[in-house]
């Protein structure tokens, strides 16, 4: 059916998401065909992007240990570090350069005054916070990151570098923490010589 060009076998795949979870059913991504044909097109390689195995955003938030107060700012960020992965399609190599684009943030409901919000900025660590939210209510909060990635690909050995015609997300989680809110009080002394006093259990 090639004549003299060499002949491709079928490519299959089975996927994964973690070394835990259970392999997924086999499935056919290219049929037999002879070598030399036509690169993947854009919408197969967009498909392939949006299989790849991305690593989901660092997350980060501040403070990060113990409880949050409420009216005062918890400050979340993540690394924007690009991702480089390699696959095969249609039996030709494709290396995409994955950047992230865009950053929703969901600090949680807090009583229904918290609504998602989306970023250009990765966010930064205290002092030079921009991605912050301050609750208004006691609870457990949560945050929660959806990033949107974009990315460019070459096909073997062409150096041409072309754009994805599309994007792939990832979500991010915290752990739970506390949401709490602390008063002052006037005191007679510390809670050794006034054990009664007003904090002091």
């Amino acid at each position: 059916m090639c004549g003299l060009a060499e002949v491709v076998l079928p490519w299959w795949r089975r996927v994964r998401e973690s070394e835990d979870a259970a392999w997924s059913a086999w499935e056919m991504v290219a049929d037999l065909r002879c070598a030399g044909g036509a690169e993947p097109s854009a919408d197969q390689v967009l498909r392939e992007f949006r299989r790849l195995p991305l690593t989901p955003s660092s997350l980060a938030v501040q403070p990060g240990a113990g409880p949050v107060l409420v009216q005062m700012e918890t400050i979340a960020y993540t690394d924007p570090a690009p991702q480089v992965l390699s696959t095969t399609l249609l039996g030709v190599p494709v290396r995409f350069t994955v950047s992230p684009v865009a950053f929703t943030w969901d600090f949680g409901a807090d009583g229904g005054e918290g609504a998602p919000f989306t970023t250009s900025s990765p966010g930064h660590p205290y002092p030079d916070q921009d991605v912050s939210y301050t609750y208004r209510h006691v609870g457990t909060g949560q945050v929660r990151l959806t990033t949107t990635w974009a990315a460019t690909y070459t096909v073997a050995s062409d150096p041409t570098v072309r754009e994805v015609p599309g994007m792939a997300t990832t979500t991010s989680t915290s752990d739970p923490f506390e949401i709490v809110e602390l008063r002052a009080h006037l005191v007679a002394g510390p809670c050794s010589r006034y054990p009664d006093g007003p904090g002091c259990d």
